[in-house]
């Protein structure tokens, strides 16, 4: 049983009479400053005031929580940061240096607890990298201070938005940027927090005491971590699907608000947009979507400025361009919270070798791995451009990678625009399946074998491929049967496979076939795949023109 500071008198009685009266033994915890009770002190055995957590025991509550180890060191950050925060980011299957990013990113940015000012946050307008989302939040200042003003309704202020992305790309630090360049307060909060408070009834309590406190405090932006963890009501199991279902329908009443919701703006963060149940974002609710993407070169160079608040120039920090290739802005902002740890250490200002030696490593490519990487990207080129998979855009190839476990960062790509919206039929699927396996068919036609590097991540070729292949038979109709199936995620997709022989078979018959289609467009055209390879590995990109100028050179006219 837990004792609240906010609890009445006779929410405790109730809660005593109902759960420990009659028990043999029970364990009461109280909050700091609540009060205890008369009829627990008389009825208790004993009563201890414990001590904060201290190091050691985080320490032994990660080994046998979380099944994971974390340092003396890391252990005394962590317990830096509000617990509420410090138990939320501390997640099975999640790294420790993953959880500290997290905390030291929000904690830096939104200070301690649930619910602060926008105050000394930057104004979205001044902050680096955000893609789309950042045009969207300048809109919406905009939209707010006309409905302020009485020039528009709340019913043409977009009140909603749901942002995906990876960890670290600053989710939580937009909406911080967002409530203060729209001049709003800002409620941060989590499903974490609501479930922290108690039983089924006290998450739904808090879960519309943060809405109302939002609406209380309007205009304001009430963002919602880890939306997703809201739940799915389609993907409920039996032993779990009323709590789970009655979370929903409560939080779907929350958005829809007996009043509209005027004043307050929600926004959703989530790591994977597909787990979200589809009635939280059909029209009206949270309906529009926006992916951040990690910074690019120029965003990164903005972060760690940014950061270091102009101890270093600039055109210094572009040198670490190519070191910084796909770290996040947590990961960018943890680089420089180091970089100053070491010149603390040494008694000075911070120089750009102080950030340079908290970065991962770079390493040159050789001569036979770019090659190999560019006659891949050939085959990818060619294939997709035969077959007229969307628009064009271009092709690169790198020589350096960066040995981070976190980075993104791929040895090349071929770009190709497609449409978002589009009439697409069965061959359009298999077109793109081709397109994909084009890369290690083309190294098994120059190189006589395939690299491991398609076969890398849920993002690589070979699980893109199946992925559609996979799909195509079991959502789309395009397979054997018109039977649909819900499964839009690798892991589900794979149960399905591993459950249903025959499908399994489809889909390795449908990627074998492709492959092999692939493989005959580009053994036409071997002399024009070794020219793009070699141009490819020499200058290491390719544009549209210089494509058509090789292929015209070349004496091509191929079309599939």
């Amino acid at each position: 049983m837990y004792i609240l500071a906010s609890d009445k008198p006779s929410r405790v009685f109730n809660n005593y009479a109902s759960e420990i009266e009659g028990r043999r033994r029970a364990v009461i915890l109280v909050e700091a400053e609540a009060e205890i009770p008369t009829i627990v002190r008389v009825a208790a055995d004993m009563i201890m005031e414990l001590p904060p957590v201290s190091a050691r025991d985080l320490q032994v509550t990660c080994r046998v929580a979380f099944s994971k180890k974390i340092s003396k060191e890391d252990a005394e950050e962590a317990l830096r940061h509000p617990s509420d925060l410090l138990w939320a980011a501390l997640r099975l299957g999640r790294p420790v240096d993953d959880a500290l990013n997290r905390l030291a990113a929000i904690t830096a940015e939104t200070g301690p607890g649930p619910r602060r000012s926008a105050g000394d946050t930057p104004k979205l307008s001044a902050m680096y990298g955000y893609g789309p989302a950042k045009g969207w939040g300048i809109q919406l200042a905009t939209d707010l201070k006309d409905w302020q003003s009485g020039k528009i309704g709340w019913d043409d202020v977009d009140r909603g938005i749901i942002l995906s992305g990876p960890p670290g790309v600053g989710k939580t630090v937009f909406a911080k940027a967002v409530a203060s360049e729209c001049g709003a307060n800002l409620v941060a909060t989590s499903l974490g927090q609501w479930q922290a408070c108690g039983h089924l009834g006290d998450l739904l309590k808090a879960m519309r005491g943060d809405f109302a406190a939002a609406k209380k405090s309007a205009p304001s932006i009430l963002f919602i971590d880890e939306i997703d963890s809201v739940g799915n009501r389609e993907r409920f199991t039996h032993d779990n699907r009323d709590y789970s279902t009655q979370v929903v329908n409560a939080f779907l009443e929350c958005l829809d608000g007996v009043d509209g919701r005027e004043g307050v703006i929600v926004v959703g963060a989530t790591n994977n947009f597909s787990r979200i149940d589809p009635a939280i974002v059909r029209s009206g609710r949270l309906d529009r979507h926006i992916a951040i993407p990690l910074p690019n070169a120029d965003d990164r160079v903005g972060i760690l400025s940014q950061h270091l608040g102009g101890q270093i120039r600039d055109d210094d920090l572009r040198s670490l361009v190519l070191p910084t290739h796909g770290m996040s802005g947590a990961d960018l902002a943890k680089a420089v919270r180091d970089a100053r740890r070491i010149s603390r250490r040494a008694g000075r200002e911070i120089v750009l070798d102080d950030i340079v030696q908290g970065l991962p490593p770079v390493f040159k490519l050789s001569d036979e791995h770019r090659r190999a990487n560019a006659i891949h990207e050939a085959g990818h080129t060619i294939v997709g451009i035969r077959l007229r998979y969307g628009t064009y855009v271009g092709t690169q190839v790198i020589d350096q990678i960066v040995l981070s476990s976190g980075s993104n960062q791929t040895a090349g790509a071929a770009y190709f625009q497609v449409p978002a919206v589009a009439h697409r039929m069965r061959q359009s699927y298999l077109d793109q399946i081709a397109m994909v396996l084009a890369g290690i068919a083309a190294e098994e036609i120059v190189l006589g074998c395939i690299s491991d590097g398609a076969g890398s991540g849920r993002t690589s070729d070979l699980a893109t491929a199946t992925r559609i292949a996979t799909m195509m038979e079991t959502m789309l109709g395009m397979g054997a049967t018109f039977v649909h199936s819900l499964a839009v995620d690798d892991a589900e997709l794979e149960k399905l496979r591993l459950a249903d022989r025959d499908l399994a078979m489809r889909v390795s018959f449908k990627l074998n076939e492709q492959f092999q289609r692939a493989k005959e467009i580009l053994q036409s055209e071997i002399p024009f795949l070794q020219v793009l390879a070699e141009e490819l590995a020499k200058r290491g990109s390719l544009t549209p023109e210089r494509f058509n100028e090789l292929d015209n050179r070349s004496g091509n006219r191929n079309a599939a």
